[in-house]
């Protein structure tokens, strides 16, 4: 017997770096875009951050929770692990995969450590292939409690 599974209507690529902020992303996703969409789980790693084999260990334990979390929606979930520049292997990833979105969580860092030090969510919302999604929580969102995923700013790169 031959199994001819159809291809997802849209496939959504979210980074994650197993921060609130990605979790709330995570969130979102399987909220509003379930149904014949596929999340692509992609964490990025620095290429010089020790054993890999390890490191996988450790991306594969947060994937599996990720995997629970997400059940209760039914939807369709690939993870993947890339290395190198977080804002590069995202742009790379989501034209490698024709991904017709990138819905990512933002630390809401301030104006000036952005001028400084550059952010990921502004340079894949400049240079991705396709629309993004950019979920900026509160700056205290890493010490807040999950009850509070409603108190998040979305800007997008989109025209819809």
């Amino acid at each position: 017997m031959t199994m001819i599974t159809a291809k997802p209507s849209r496939t959504i690529l979210c980074p994650v770096d197993f921060s609130t902020s990605s979790e709330k992303a995570l969130l979102h996703v399987a909220e509003q875009y379930t149904g014949n969409s596929e999340m692509l789980v992609l964490h990025i790693d620095n290429p010089d951050s020790g054993d890999r084999g390890t490191l996988l260990k450790e991306h594969l334990h947060q994937f599996s929770r990720y995997s629970d979390i997400l059940s209760p929606y039914g939807c369709r979930v690939r993870f993947a692990v890339e290395y190198g520049s977080p804002a590069e292997a995202i742009i790379s990833f989501a034209k490698a995969h024709r991904t017709d979105m990138i819905v990512l969580g933002s630390h809401g860092t301030s104006r000036i450590r952005r001028l400084l030090v550059g952010s990921t969510a502004e340079t894949v919302m400049r240079q991705a292939p396709c629309p993004v999604l950019v979920l900026k929580s509160p700056e205290s969102v890493e010490a807040e409690t999950p009850a509070l995923y409603e108190n998040i700013e979305a800007l997008s790169n989109s025209n819809d």
